[in-house]
């Protein structure tokens, strides 16, 4: 199901998109920027003797900092052994690229095929994932960190290319589309050339629905000299099993054909039906799914079916392999078909009774025989003409890939009165010491929040055993919002920049009913439309187990009461949603669920004209914290600028004084406008400002604005307060804008900065 805007064509969706992925990205760029920028240096340096050197193409081809290995599983030794093959890698890697872009994509096709070739003879296969990364260490300026094709295709696709696209092109297109929105790397800044590097992988996964567990679990590897291994699922939380479908594996390669461009859920029910013209109704909406979810090939764009990562690799491939990590770790029964079977060849009727033990729901032989005919399928196993079943060679390397004991489901002996949707698995929420510990960490070792304020929201929202729900309200640029994301991060023990358990929505103004958390039915082709929210919130029902987190941002730019009705209600019993009245078959999307106790909402606010009052029914049902006391000392972006020792002490203590001045009439300002004041400041002092002139600028842009008020003694004060400062820093147009404002206060008993 789509989870984020996949289409980024326009400038002003991919340029939303850039800002949030790299406010996602923070915690990953930290870690992974400075060995890509060594890896980039030390390949840069190489010589033609270098990349013949059979020890420095082992480290080369072997190096994590590009991009994790994840599944990378094809070894290039073979290739690295034969001295004709050094040789020649030597020669292309050396030559001298031409100075036309048109004749630079020709000649770097023409080489990632040559390598694509030579290492398929050598090797037996095409080790794709490691190619794309020496080729990015090797010409930085035109490849991206997206090794893995099929995720730089579903970027490519939704800037706006085709998944026919060849690799190279789509790595060149993506660069070209960033430079010409964000302009030129700057030379001047350090990191600059690996954050534009980089910038496309966090954009992938900004847009996309990412399963948890990954083959790449983190974009640059790790600091371990061991590769990141597969991370399973637990038992309790994998697909029980797989669906029988006619042609299998042949099917599915049939499907990601006919969805290379997109197809409608009609559109692709007709596809399934001419594959199998006898299947009922229902069935095809079985095999819609099995496609889609039990393996992953492809995400619901809006009314649209396409191909994803694994999808778009496997239509490149054709090669079971592009299976290996999701089934191995989200399907049940398949690990342990494969361990069992490593210990040697087992009589199929064996390998059955042992899977109906993995689950004591399978009272029948249908599922696990429907694994086992898919993994033969998949030439991962084999069957001899006594029916016993044995592993491939596929299959061992399958096995290697298993690193943990398989778990099975546990027998429970449910009691007759008690039904399903009586039972509640809590969810694990760390202690309010584990997340300020993790909130450190998540900052760079310092806590930017108070921690009493912390704790506060930590205990109120989950100290009832259900409703866990918080509203911060206070002045816009105070940090509210940072403030929900970090903790919502923090408390899912997030890493690596995987956020399918955090979630921003925007509340827009216009939003009279939930349609815009929950999706609707389109009237115009009965497709249920899905949203962010109900994306989130079937992930929180689905894994009851772990905390979720959604912070609805400037909540009451619409009413509250209105969007949020079924959640308000829901959430004093755990009651039921109704999502639509559609068949089953017709839509992914259940057509009720139960209120989920493992989700947190955090609501942010501010209270000014453009905004709404919350109602007692929202109050009622909320943790409130206030945000006014704003810290102008404890801005923790002070040093992020390049400004001198003196000019930043003057600003500080200006800026200190402000707030302290317009606090009274709550006309302070917010860390966003700190953060602004020294942005400007470093880029009009090095355009030739004199330092008071640029001060005075913006301060006059972007604290003055704000004022307002009636005749009262306390906003008097608090006008000749904030006049003193500025003239005491010699600031004469901001100090003559306050005298006026403070002459017409006198003379009208209002004020207005604009008039």
């Amino acid at each position: 199901m789509k989870d984020k805007n996949q289409d980024l064509t326009s400038d002003a969706a991919l340029g939303e998109a850039i800002t949030a992925s790299l406010a996602e990205s923070t915690g990953a760029a930290q870690s992974w920027y400075p060995r890509l920028r060594e890896h980039l240096a030390r390949v840069k340096a190489a010589t033609s003797v270098d990349f013949a050197n059979r020890d420095f193409l082992e480290e080369l081809w072997s190096d994590e900092s590009v991009s994790a290995t994840g599944m990378g599983s094809v070894k290039v030794g073979p290739a690295l052994d034969d001295p004709e093959f050094r040789e020649w890698f030597s020669q292309a890697f050396s030559d001298v690229l031409p100075d036309d872009e048109a004749q630079v994509e020709v000649h770097l096709t023409t080489l990632y095929k040559e390598l694509e070739r030579r290492l398929g003879e050598k090797c037996g296969r095409v080790a794709r994932l490691k190619l794309n990364r020496v080729m990015c260490a090797r010409f930085p300026q035109h490849f991206t960190t997206l090794a893995d094709v099929g995720a730089l295709k579903f970027l490519h696709r939704a800037m706006g290319g085709t998944a026919s696209d060849h690799a190279v092109h789509a790595h060149m297109a993506i660069k070209r589309r960033l430079e010409t929105l964000l302009g030129p790397v700057d030379p001047n800044r350090s990191d600059a050339e690996v954050e534009r590097l980089s910038l496309p992988w966090f954009l992938y996964e900004h847009i996309v629905d990412e399963p948890e567990l990954e083959a790449e679990p983190s974009p640059g590897g790790t600091d371990s000299a061991t590769p990141v291994g597969l991370r399973p699922l637990p038992a309790s939380l994998r697909r029980k099993g797989l669906t029988a479908l006619k042609g299998y594996f042949a099917t599915l390669l049939e499907f990601v054909q006919v969805l290379k461009d997109g197809l409608t859920r009609e559109e692709l029910a007709d596809e399934v039906r001419r594959s199998n013209p006898t299947l009922l109704d229902s069935s095809v909406s079985t095999v819609i799914t099995t496609v889609t979810r039990e393996f992953d090939l492809c995400v619901r764009d809006g009314a649209v079916y396409r191909l994803n990562a694994r999808g778009l690799n496997l239509l490149d491939t054709q090669d079971p392999d592009e299976f290996a990590d999701h089934l191995l770790t989200r399907i049940l029964g398949v690990d342990h078909v494969i361990k069992t079977l490593e210990a040697g060849p087992r009589p199929l009727v064996d390998l059955v009774e042992t899977l109906k033990q993995v689950n004591p729901g399978w009272t029948s032989d249908a599922i696990p025989r429907a694994v086992i005919a898919w993994l033969n399928s998949l030439a991962v196993l084999e069957l001899d003409p006594a029916r016993k079943c044995s592993l491939t060679e596929r299959g061992k390397i399958w096995a290697h890939k298993v690193t943990w004991t398989p778990e099975a489901l546990p027998t429970v002996s449910v009691p007759a009165q008690l039904t399903l949707d009586n039972v509640d698995v809590p969810a694990t929420v760390p202690v309010f010491a584990e997340v300020a510990k993790r909130l450190e960490s998540v900052n760079g070792g310092k806590l930017l929040f108070p921690g009493d304020l912390v704790r506060q929201l930590h205990v109120g929202l989950w100290s009832h055993p259900v409703r866990h729900f918080a509203v911060l309200t206070g002045i816009s640029g105070s940090g509210k919002t940072q403030l929900a994301w970090n903790y919502g991060v923090a408390l899912c023990g997030i890493e690596n920049g995987q956020t399918e358990r955090v979630r921003v929505i925007p509340v827009q103004p216009g939003w009279f009913d939930p349609t815009p958390l929950f999706g609707y039915v389109s009237p115009l082709n009965q497709q249920y439309c899905s949203a962010p929210f109900l994306e989130l919130l079937l992930r929180a029902v689905n894994d009851p187990a772990r905390p979720y987190l959604v912070v609805l941002d400037e909540m009451n730019l619409s009413h509250p009461e209105q969007y949020l009705a079924p959640l308000l209600s829901a959430m004093e019993t755990r009651g039921w949603i109704d999502l639509h009245d559609m068949a089953e078959e017709a839509t992914d999307v259940p057509r009720r669920v139960r209120y989920p106790s493992n989700l947190a909402i955090i609501g942010t606010l501010n209270m000014d004209e453009t905004t709404h009052g919350l109602s007692d029914k929202v109050l009622d049902r909320a943790f409130t914290l206030e945000f006014w006391n704003i810290s102008v000392e404890a801005f923790p972006g002070w040093n992020n600028f390049e400004l001198t020792s003196d000019l930043q002490a003057s600003v500080k203590k200006l800026l200190g004084d402000l707030s302290t001045a317009l606090a009274p009439v709550r006309l302070h300002f917010g860390w966003r406008t700190i953060e602004d004041v020294l942005r400007y400041l470093q880029l009009a002092v090095q355009s030739g400002a004199t330092e008071v002139d640029a001060l005075d600028a913006v301060v006059y842009a972007k604290v003055l604005p704000k004022l307002r008020g009636e005749s009262t003694d306390r906003f008097h004060l608090a006008l000749e307060s904030a006049r003193t400062s500025l003239l005491e820093h010699g600031l004469k147009r901001c100090a003559e804008k306050v005298s006026a404002l403070v002459a017409d206060l006198k003379e009208t008993g209002t004020a207005r900065f604009w008039r």
